[in-house]
């Protein structure tokens, strides 16, 4: 008898170990399978906020693109130095971008003085119009403004007299002082001719310079960059 129940303890003691090892295993596998889903959990979530930062700065980016553009004047003019492009908005839309010629040593950068053969960047205004240009038609750019004189006072380019004089015709929307060490006289003209360069005026077909004196007015903004 006390071997029968020796050997019968042996055996549940068997059984029991091997029940212990299937629920280990079955532990192990439940808790490895939970963590991959943990794993995988936590991967969506980290792939959605990032998508949904990723919208949000695209969102926040239309909006601003979309308030600056309200922000300017309904006509205006942009004229790339880069693409050697000038492109007419009239209210906030694209009427048309085509071809121009640009001052021959505009990449050096920005117009210092007069016969530098640059065309300025920045932002100015239709200060002139000129209906018996000798090409074509024309519109008078207000170069030098105010930040032009600032730099030409500073270098002592122009006197005071000439930068107070430059700012007196900013301030009242008129055409500034030409005739000074800074240069002038820069016009958006007609009479363009591909593959060609000018002094550092802008000109466009002819055929463009109609649209343009048909849409721009005195005042317009004119910004010219890269």
């Amino acid at each position: 008898m006390r071997k029968g129940k020796r050997i019968a303890v042996t055996a549940l003691v068997a059984v029991l170990a091997m029940q212990g090892t299937v629920y280990a295993a079955t532990v192990t596998k439940v808790s490895a399978s939970v963590s991959a889903e943990e794993k995988e959990g936590t991967a969506l979530r980290e792939e959605e906020a990032a998508k949904a930062t990723t919208e949000e700065t695209a969102g926040t980016t239309r909006e601003t693109g979309a308030a600056d553009e309200e922000n300017e004047p309904p006509t205006r003019i942009h004229v790339s130095k880069g693409e050697k492009e000038l492109t007419l908005y009239v209210d906030h839309q694209v009427i048309g971008a085509w071809a121009c010629n640009i001052g021959t040593n505009s990449d050096l950068g920005k117009k210092q003085v007069e016969g530098d053969r640059i065309t300025p960047s920045g932002e100015y205004y239709i200060c002139l119009r000129n209906p018996k240009s000798n090409y074509h038609l024309s519109l008078g750019l207000s170069y030098p403004d105010k930040s032009d004189a600032d730099r030409g006072f500073a270098q002592r380019l122009i006197s005071e007299a000439e930068k107070d004089a430059i700012y007196a015709a900013i301030d009242q929307g008129g055409c500034p002082h030409w005739k000074t060490a800074l240069g002038g006289y820069v016009m958006i003209h007609g009479n363009y001719t591909e593959n060609f360069a000018t002094a550092g005026c802008v000109a466009v077909p002819d055929s463009v310079m109609d649209i343009l004196w048909q849409y721009v007015p005195l005042g317009t903004k004119v910004t010219i960059g890269a």
